[in-house]
C-alpha cells in the first residue's frame, strides 16, 4: 500500500514534467534539470524553517471569519513564501546556468523547480492522508504547481533576455505566481477554516466558491497554453538554440536626452531599467525579511536550548550574510549603470 501511495505521489509530477519538457525543441541537460528539481525539494525545508514565523501569522488572522482566514492562509502562509523561494532558485541558479540559453528555458526550469516542490509536498500529504488525498492532489494540487511555475518561468525567461526593465519583469513573475497560487488555495483553505471553526458555509456561497475555483483553474490553464505557444514561436527550427538571444548587453553608444543630463534622478531611473541591480536589492530586502522572520520564530519558541530555536537563529545569520552580499552587488550595478549613462556610453 505504501508503494502505491508513493507512486501516486510521484507519477503525476513525472508525467507533467515530461509534458512540458516535450514542448521544448532544444532539450535541457539532465544535470541542470535534476539540480533544479532538487532545489524545488529543498524549498520544503525552507518553508519548514519559516514555520515559527508562519504560525505567528496564523495566530494574527481572525479566528471567527473563515473567508479572511482562508485568504490569509492562502496568500501569506502558502503562496508568498513558496513563490519567493521558487523565484530565488530560478534567478540565482537557473538563469546563471550556461544551459539557460533561450527564453523557453524559463518555462522549463520554472515547471521543474515547482514540480520538485510539489513532489516533496505531495509525499508528505499523501503518505499521511492516504488514497483519497493522493487522487485529489494528483488532479489538482500538482498540476496547479506546474502551471504556476510555467507562469513564473515565462516572465523570468523574458527578464533574463531583456535589454531593459528586468526588475519589473521579475516582479511581475513573482506577483502573477503569488496571485494564481493564492486564488487556487483560497477556496479549499476557506472550507478547511470553516470546518475547523464549526461554521456552516451557506449553500449558495459553497456553489459560488466552487464555480470561482473552476474559473481560476480554467483561466490558469488557458493562460499557460498561450504563454507556451508564444515561447515556442520564438524558437527557431533551423538554428542553434541560442540564435537570436543574448543576455550580454552590446557595447554601443547611447544618445542621452538633454533632460536626462540635467536630472540625476532620471539617470538613476534609466540605470534601474537597464541593469539587474534592482533585482539584487529586492533579494536583499527579502533576505532582511527572512532575518526578521527567523528572529521572530526564535523569539516565539522562547527556549534557547530548543533545536528549532537554534536553527532559526542560524537561518537569520545566513539570511543576513546573503542580504549584505545582494545589497553590495545591487548598489554596485546601479552605480556602474549610472556612471555609464552619465558618460553617454
Amino acid at each position: 500500500m505504501e508503494i502505491l501511495l508513493f507512486l501516486m505521489a510521484v507519477v503525476p509530477s513525472a508525467v507533467l514534467l515530461w509534458l512540458f519538457l516535450s514542448n521544448d525543441r532544444y532539450p535541457e541537460p539532465a544535470g541542470a534539470l535534476i539540480s533544479t528539481f532538487l532545489l524545488g525539494v529543498l524549498i520544503v525545508l525552507g518553508i519548514y524553517l519559516l514555520y515559527p514565523f508562519l504560525s505567528l501569522i496564523a495566530s494574527a488572522l481572525p479566528s471567527d471569519n473563515p473567508y479572511l482566514m482562508g485568504a490569509g492562509q492562502a496568500f501569506l502562509m502558502a503562496a508568498l513564501p513558496e513563490e519567493c523561494f521558487k523565484l530565488i532558485a530560478l534567478r540565482r541558479y537557473c538563469v546563471n546556468h550556461p544551459a539557460f540559453d533561450e527564453p523557453m528555458d524559463g518555462i522549463v526550469y520554472g515547471v521543474t523547480v515547482s514540480l520538485g516542490f510539489a513532489t516533496a509536498e505531495n509525499l508528505l500529504y499523501v503518505l499521511d492522508g492516504g488514497l483519497n488525498v493522493a487522487v485529489g492532489r494528483a488532479f489538482l494540487a500538482v498540476p496547479c504547481h506546474a502551471l504556476v511555475g510555467a507562469v513564473m518561468g515565462y516572465h523570468v525567461g523574458l527578464a533574463a533576455f531583456s535589454r531593459g526593465e528586468r526588475a519589473g519583469r521579475y516582479l511581475k513573475a513573482l506577483g502573477l505566481a503569488v496571485l494564481f497560487h493564492g486564488l487556487y488555495d483560497f477556496v479549499p483553505l476557506t472550507f478547511r477554516a470553516a470546518d475547523s471553526m464549526n461554521v456552516a458555509v451557506p449553500g449558495t456561497v459553497t456553489v459560488g466558491l466552487n464555480v470561482f475555483f473552476g474559473v481560476v483553474m480554467f483561466v490558469l490553464i488557458r493562460y499557460v497554453a498561450v504563454l507556451t505557444r508564444s515561447m515556442r514561436t520564438m524558437q527557431r527550427e533551423d538554428a542553434p538554440p541560442s540564435f537570436g538571444f543574448s543576455r550580454v548587453l552590446p557595447n554601443r553608444q547611447r544618445t542621452l536626452d538633454p533632460a536626462l543630463k540635467r536630472s540625476r534622478f532620471r539617470r538613476w531611473l534609466k540605470a534601474c531599467r537597464d541593469e539587474t541591480g534592482p533585482m539584487d536589492l529586492l533579494f536583499a530586502a527579502l533576505c532582511l525579511v527572512g532575518v526578521f522572520c527567523a528572529l521572530a520564530g526564535a523569539a516565539h519558541l522562547g527556549n534557547p536550548g530548543d533545536p528549532m530555536s537554534s536553527i532559526s537563529l542560524a537561518v537569520a545569520v545566513i539570511f543576513f550574510v546573503y542580504g549584505l552580499g545582494f545589497a553590495a552587488r545591487g548598489m554596485g550595478k546601479l552605480t556602474a549603470g549610472l556612471l555609464r549613462n552619465r558618460d553617454g556610453k
